[in-house]
């Protein structure tokens, strides 16, 4: 049968569209992260919110932050230095940090970050990570005036959505066929799984057999030709054309239209 990664892809990518759980859910997870800067008053705001490393580089993916004022913005977990997290920049100086969720203004105010960091630094490779991330933020300048502000890339209102978070994840597939000439026709769904399967090489026809070693026909079961492949029973067959020439003329088409 098809792979189930691509059974979840959206229908436009080429896949069957039945919902990944694991990405919906990360999609919805994001949504924590969101709020933290639009909903400041929640019960929950400023606690640990429940999200894994990997919801946290989607959502830093997905977002632009402007720095202001640094009092929303995480030191160590948004991505707010060059489109990229401290955290993931420097991953050995993040695992010596006791206080991981101060904000920029806290850190950089009386260069606080590298107090945490000192006589913590033992060697080379946290070093390195050190005096990179401090030439980094040398560029970096507060505006008291202005507050921080975050933008989601996957919609026009640049506001999240757990729709754009979800198709976000699928990011980098790609569709061989034209899909819209499945899922547009106008037949019951049970036809269109079944012309999708057909693309997808998927139907268990006698080539299909012959690869994992079933047992199988050595010629075609209705014309005794060929052996059965998608192609043949859809297309090639004798029979398969007689049928399609008998639907063309009730229909009053011909294969030149």
């Amino acid at each position: 049968m098809v792979n189930w990664p691509t059974v979840n892809r959206p229908k436009d990518l080429g896949g069957l569209g039945v919902l990944d759980l694991d990405k919906f859910g990360r999609a919805l997870r994001v949504r924590w992260m969101w709020l933290e800067w639009h909903a400041e008053n929640k019960p929950w705001a400023g606690l640990e919110i429940p999200c894994t490393e990997m919801d946290r580089l989607l959502f830093n993916a997905s977002t632009t932050i402007t720095i202001g004022n640094g009092k929303k913005t995480r030191f160590w977990h948004h991505a707010w230095l060059d489109g990229e997290a401290p955290r993931n920049l420097a991953p050995h100086l993040f695992e010596l940090v006791q206080r991981k969720h101060k904000t920029v203004a806290q850190e950089l105010a009386n260069n606080s970050w590298i107090s945490a960091l000192q006589y913590k630094i033992t060697n080379a490779t946290q070093l390195e990570e050190f005096v990179s991330l401090w030439i980094r933020i040398q560029g970096v300048a507060l505006n008291s005036e202005i507050e921080d502000t975050i933008t989601w890339k996957w919609t026009p209102d640049d506001i999240y959505s757990a729709r754009s978070a979800y198709r976000a994840q699928f990011i980098g597939s790609f569709r061989n066929f034209n899909t819209e000439l499945i899922w547009r026709a106008r037949t019951e769904n049970k036809c269109k799984v079944f012309a999708w399967i057909l693309i997808q090489d998927k139907v268990l026809t006698a080539d299909i057999l012959v690869r994992r070693g079933w047992p199988h026909q050595a010629s075609c079961a209705l014309c005794n030709g060929p052996i059965d492949t998608g192609q043949h029973l859809c297309l090639l067959c004798p029979f398969a054309q007689a049928v399609w020439s008998q639907v063309l003329s009730w229909e009053n088409w011909s294969l030149s239209q």
